[in-house]
């Protein structure tokens, strides 16, 4: 059975540049600070830290499979993590992106889903690393995590519909320009067969998370899961 696990702002041990539970290296935050709130994460979540595996995301669609000797030392690059090895963790971060958790009976997977990375067919790569080992969408269950909403998400008209042009179910309306992330994720894995549930919480108007649309430099909260 798989565990899932989403992280927020706040219980951050540590008091670095944006003074809450910031776990990404990569925004300017103390890396101390990172360095203590990764070890809290470790702690509640009962794992020992070198099990806990976290990416360089680039917003694209690149899954590595973490398994074996594969070392946690060195962040692989990636917008995907999935293993079959009981006992490890995967980690998304995200601060208005959605964290993708995607968990079977023999093996699970973290995601990165931005509007790059959805364009880019991240989701469909992913499940197709569970079909690479026989594993029916059927017994494949997902969960997202607090993201940016549609109303909160206006982009360029370009953007908007380049980008509902492959995801329809993004659409708003292109007067606002508005894109439902949430909406074309769940469309994805509705038509691979996978049933999901979805946060209602908005990273952007809800005070409790780090987002960058709001804030533009800030921390990133976690989704992980493990089995």
């Amino acid at each position: 059975m798989a565990l899932t696990h989403f992280t927020s702002r706040a219980g951050g041990v540590s008091r670095g540049a944006f003074l809450d539970f910031n776990l990404a290296t990569h925004v300017g935050d103390s890396p101390d600070a990172v360095r203590a709130n990764r070890a809290l994460l470790a702690e509640q979540l009962e794992i020992p830290e070198p099990q806990i595996f976290y990416m360089n995301q680039v917003h694209g669609a690149q899954v590595v499979e973490v398994a074996g000797e594969f070392s946690p030392s060195a962040a692989p690059t990636a917008d995907a993590l999935f293993t079959r090895e009981r006992g490890i963790a995967l980690v998304v971060l995200v601060a208005d992106c959605i964290p993708l958790l995607l968990s079977a009976p023999i093996a699970v997977a973290a995601v990165h889903v931005g509007r790059k990375g959805l364009v880019a067919g991240v989701i469909t790569a992913a499940l197709e690393r569970f079909a690479h080992y026989g594993i029916p969408a059927s017994e494949i269950k997902a969960e997202l995590g607090a993201s940016i909403c549609a109303g909160c998400y206006e982009v360029d008209l370009e953007t908007y519909r380049e980008v509902v042009a492959k995801h329809p179910a993004t659409a708003t309306d292109e007067e606002r320009h508005h894109l439902d992330l949430a909406a074309g994720v769940l469309a994805t894995l509705d038509l691979a067969g996978v049933g999901a549930k979805v946060s209602s919480a908005c990273t952007v108007h809800t005070p409790g998370y780090f987002s960058y649309r709001r804030d533009g430099v800030t921390g990133r909260q976690a989704g992980v899961i493990w089995m």
